[in-house]
């Protein structure tokens, strides 16, 4: 086999190709990589796209092929009043945690839309908004993004699959789902202990929870030959190099169905649990953060951990983590894993020595 000539893995070589040449070169990195071929696809959203093809690996993970670009990452919000940023609807959300007493209810509608107004008036609260803004999130730069092939859908932690044999022969978890049953329930969660679930009415599952730290995960990643991505690689996965906060503008679109907005729910499906421009099943939930890897520095990307939305700040505030420029400030890691908040996703590098 030929080797694959590097360059036309990046763009815009690679999206200049005719399709054939594209599928040539699509399967060419599957037989170097020992992936099984699933499809070829042509991946759409939010106006940008990606001819692409998807993979299984030999332990059953789904990969995509995305290519590398030289792109301008981060949001630069120097000298940009938050007026040409936001529309009115989502000053009014941004401002709304600001007026005294927001949170007692006792205004009327009127009022509301009042104090709204003065408070985007005040220098001082504008200042504080925009600061936040500044401090959380990632500079703009020019970046040089490598090719690679990065897991379809991101993985939990810390949850370790229990066998069907062993949920069985266990009578206290037998019992627990014989209670669920008679109540109607699902799924039955002891805090970091044991989840037991069924999907579609079948049959009970269950899986342990397992301390891990960030360390173990890393190392057992390597072990199997992938890595995690870093901040400016998940921000390119995220965002495909988007000049606005979100990869579909600056702003929330009210008519969104958002996880955890229940009044914005009205079919089950959230607008945003969809595959992406590259393929990829990006979170888009405060609450589902990744975890990145930077030279020895471990960092989130994709969420807060849904300290915003406990907050009740409301869906503007609470929805801000899912942008791919989000970089929490105040965020503090420590040893060992959160289960509960703390995702992953694999990613392979192609390397310019591919023969």
């Amino acid at each position: 086999m030929n080797p694959i000539p590097i360059k036309k893995l990046y763009n815009p070589q690679y999206d200049l190709l005719s399709i054939s040449d594209r599928m040539e070169l699509l399967y060419q990195i599957g037989e170097i990589y020992n992936l099984e071929l699933i499809s070829f696809k042509d991946f759409a959203a939010f106006r940008q796209s990606t001819y692409t093809a998807v993979y299984r690996s030999h332990d059953g993970i789904d990969f995509v092929f995305v290519p590398g670009d030289t792109v301008t990452l981060g949001f630069n919000f120097k000298n940009k009043p938050l007026q040409d940023i936001f529309n009115d609807e989502n000053l009014a959300e941004l401002a709304y945690p600001f007026v005294e007493g927001y949170e007692d209810e006792i205004f009327s509608e009127d009022d509301v839309q009042t104090k709204i107004s003065e408070t985007l008036e005040d220098e001082e609260v504008l200042s504080n908004i925009e600061t936040y803004f500044k401090h959380n999130f990632t500079q703009e730069d020019e970046f040089v993004i490598n090719p690679l092939l990065v897991q379809k859908e991101y993985s939990e932690t810390c949850w370790i699959p229990i066998s069907d044999e062993k949920l069985r022969q266990n009578k206290e978890w037998q019992q627990m789902i014989e209670n669920a049953e008679k109540a109607g329930l699902s799924e039955i969660m002891v805090h970091n202990t044991v989840c037991l679930y069924k999907i579609d009415d079948s049959n009970w599952y269950g899986k342990l929870y397992g301390e891990t730290t960030f360390k173990e995960l890393l190392q057992n990643i390597k072990g199997h030959g992938y890595s995690l991505p870093t901040r400016r690689e998940w921000e390119y996965l995220a965002g495909k190099g988007c000049r606005t906060i979100f990869p579909w503008g600056n702003n929330i679109d009210f008519s969104m169905n958002l996880k955890h907005m229940e009044w914005m729910d009205n079919d089950g499906e959230y607008t945003l649990e969809k595959e992406n421009f590259f393929g990829l099943i990006i979170g888009d939930d405060p609450y589902c953060r990744e975890i990145v890897y930077d030279e020895g520095e471990f960092s989130y990307k994709g969420g807060d951990g849904g300290r915003n939305i406990c907050g009740g700040l409301g869906v503007i505030w609470g929805y801000l983590p899912v942008s791919p420029y989000f970089q929490d400030s105040e965020m503090a890691i420590g040893d060992n894993i959160n289960g509960g908040y703390d995702f992953f996703r694999r990613v392979v590098r192609i390397n310019d020595n591919m023969k």
